[in-house]
């Protein structure tokens, strides 16, 4: 039961992920009008979540790839990946704000 609960927490139960290991979670925040971290580097399988830590509202979107919609301070969007490459992204609120995540097997 105990290792159950560390993998919840850890975010790595599950399948696929990182090299053949399990999938991971992993977050970006957006804070201060910007994407934290900026680059992201994240297997097929991996969660990804942004989390709006700011008092306004954001977005992230990667057209025909994903959109978070606007976010109000406190929510988030998670979006797994199906197909590698590197793309980058941006709120369409805040032109500005870009980030990139590169997507590996």
């Amino acid at each position: 039961m105990l290792i159950a609960v560390l993998a919840l927490a850890s975010g790595t139960c599950g399948s696929g992920g990182v090299h053949g290991g399990p999938p991971t979670r992993r977050e970006v925040v957006m804070r201060a009008v910007s994407f934290t971290p900026s680059e992201l580097s994240v297997a097929l399988g991996d969660t990804v979540v942004w989390r709006n830590a700011d008092i306004v509202r954001h977005t992230a979107q990667r057209p025909e790839l994903f959109d978070t919609g606007e976010l109000r301070s406190g929510q988030s969007y998670a979006w797994v990946p199906v197909d590698t490459g590197t793309y980058s992204y941006r709120c369409t609120i805040h032109p500005r704000m870009r980030g990139r995540i590169t997507i590996t097997r």
